[in-house]
């Protein structure tokens, strides 16, 4: 369109110096005027024409462009699932890429861990054996002996843990439960020295001896109730605190030298535990940890009896213990958990 109408303002030009010199030689050449005349009819025909071949290509412009915007607007107004399903896809590969998702701590968890643990264990025990004489003549009516055994050692043995639990993540923290339960062989044997006093019916012989004691005790099994509080490091990654009560089964034997009365004994003990460790996601279920306790399962008393008759000449054995067992450890886990869907 620019085109056309410079070419326009030239044709004015011309015709305007055509004007100019038709009138002045108007008088002199009146057969140059009408020359020039026809030229510019013959001009005005051409740009004519030209106007008319600009509207003709002005509207093959417009047909040539509607059917360009109408498909630039079908793609806003259609819905296409490939480019919506590619761009649906795009945050979840940079997620990805970018590292583990994280799902949170809260929910419940179950898990396994294993280890080993340092003994530590005391034994104070105290025996009284009578042996009552009805045909015999005094003082050899009874006669006796006293004891008085203490030992203690640091051992050590392996465990194996099953637990269950519940976690609540607020922010940063995270606070728990768990319950456990371990399958042991914790050796809690101990060495020391026995004393020997020897009585009648009239009271001390002064006679006395000495001895070795060493009461064989282990831990078979062990049940806790825990609770966890930890601080989250990142995403990932936990430090936490754990602490409550902790009870073992004991099985002790050789805690008396009576060769009528050997009994093996069974008893649970239990007392406080309290530790810390550290536990790494590694993925939204799974995750590993490592752990510190300290078991004090405090002082556990025994009491036994035993009698029986025998002959000749027709006697009555007795025998009296009291028994105190004092029994800790440190114990070292590293274990795998696995969280039942966990909360967001």
């Amino acid at each position: 369109m620019f085109f056309y109408t410079k070419r326009k303002a030239h044709l004015f030009l011309v015709c305007l110096g055509f004007a100019a010199l038709n009138c002045g030689v108007a008088d002199a050449e009146p057969s140059s005027a009408d020359i020039v005349l026809q030229k510019i009819a013959a001009l005005e025909a051409r740009v004519a024409t030209l106007e008319v071949e600009n509207r003709a290509y002005k509207r093959q412009l417009e047909n040539a462009r509607t059917p360009a915007k109408l498909v630039m607007e079908k793609p806003s107004k259609k819905h296409n699932p490939v480019p919506d399903a590619m761009a649906s896809a795009m945050p979840y590969k940079t997620i990805k890429a970018d590292g583990p998702i994280s799902a949170g701590w809260s929910g419940a968890y179950w898990g396994a861990s294993a280890g080993g643990g340092a003994t530590r264990s005391d034994v104070i025990s105290a025996e009284r054996n009578t042996q009552a004489f009805s045909g015999n003549p005094f003082p050899f009516t009874i006669s006796g002996l006293e004891t008085v055994g203490t030992s203690s050692a640091n051992n050590g043995g392996g465990l194996i843990d099953l637990y269950a639990g519940w976690n609540v993540q607020v922010s940063k923290v995270v606070l728990g439960a768990q319950l456990e339960a371990t399958a042991s062989e914790l050796n809690f044997s101990s060495t020391g020295s026995k004393a020997y006093t020897y009585f009648s019916a009239a009271g001390p012989t002064g006679q006395t001896a000495f001895a070795d004691f060493r009461p064989q005790v282990a831990a078979r099994w062990m049940t806790s109730a825990l609770l966890r509080a930890g601080v989250l490091l990142d995403d990932q990654t936990m430090i936490y605190g754990i602490g409550g009560w902790t009870g073992a089964q004991f099985e002790a034997r050789n805690v008396t030298d009576n060769p009528f009365y050997q009994p093996v004994e069974s008893f649970w003990a239990n007392g406080w535990t309290a530790g810390g460790g550290i536990e790494r996601k590694l993925d939204s279920n799974w995750s590993v940890r490592a752990e510190y306790r300290y078991t004090d399962f405090g002082a556990f008393r025994t009491n036994d009896h035993f009698s029986f008759t025998g002959g000749p000449p027709p006697s009555t054995q007795t025998s009296d213990r009291q028994t105190q067992y004092s029994q800790s450890m440190h114990a070292g886990r590293v274990g795998f958990a696995y969280a039942f869907n966990p909360l967001q």
